[in-house]
């Protein structure tokens, strides 16, 4: 709203049929049962589909969009190359399936950001655990994270994950504390066991 009504003050009073458009589209949170989840910020190239929650979970709306908003704060600062913004969605004890750690995590997203232009991500994601008392979330999402290398003009996998758990615990905001399910495999990594990321 605030992007529109700068847009008013500059002049751009024939943009008010796509503002609104692009609002409703930014408001309508079901389509067909299935959560929709973008933000006009985000390239085209992100998307996440949201599946709804584990039968029997009760967990309320607002708690579902702060978990949604915390994947978008996470394509945000992909895409932007913004590893301090990334890195402060991890919790401090965070820890992968091989028993890596945060600096790990910033290690391997830094020689990414170092590597590939056009960084995006998909998910496809549902919600299958959660619990208010502990403060924690658990996410069940097939994904890939999209670069191209630098140097060429034709973009590749650059991490892939299927079934992978991710797990979240609030601490104020929601943060990134770990990972579970099958091993990933990730560009220009031979032992493809590892997945540090999301």
């Amino acid at each position: 709203m605030l992007l529109y009504l700068i847009g008013l003050r500059s002049g751009f009073e024939k943009e008010l049929p796509r503002c609104v458009a692009v609002l409703m589209v930014m408001l309508m949170p079901f389509q067909l049962g299935v959560v929709v989840a973008q933000e006009a910020e985000l390239s085209d190239h992100f998307s996440m589909v949201l599946q709804p929650p584990a039968t029997g979970l009760a967990i309320e709306e607002s708690e579902v969009d702060q978990i949604v908003e915390f994947f978008h704060k996470a394509e945000r600062a992909i895409e932007s190359k913004n590893i301090d913004a990334l890195m402060s969605l991890y919790s401090e004890r965070y820890t992968n399936l091989r028993n890596g750690d945060k600096k790990f995590a910033e290690k391997i997203w830094n020689r990414i950001f170092a590597s590939f232009d056009d960084i995006s991500s998909r998910h496809s994601m549902q919600l299958i655990s959660y619990d208010q008392t502990s403060g924690q979330a658990i996410t069940e999402c097939s994904g890939l994270l999209v670069g191209t290398p630098k140097g060429t003009d034709s973009p590749t996998s650059i991490d892939r994950w299927d079934a992978q758990r991710h797990i979240l615990v609030k601490d104020g905001d929601w943060k990134l504390f770990g990972n579970a399910g099958k091993a990933a495999e990730r560009y220009g990594e031979e032992s493809g066991e590892m997945h540090p990321l999301f």
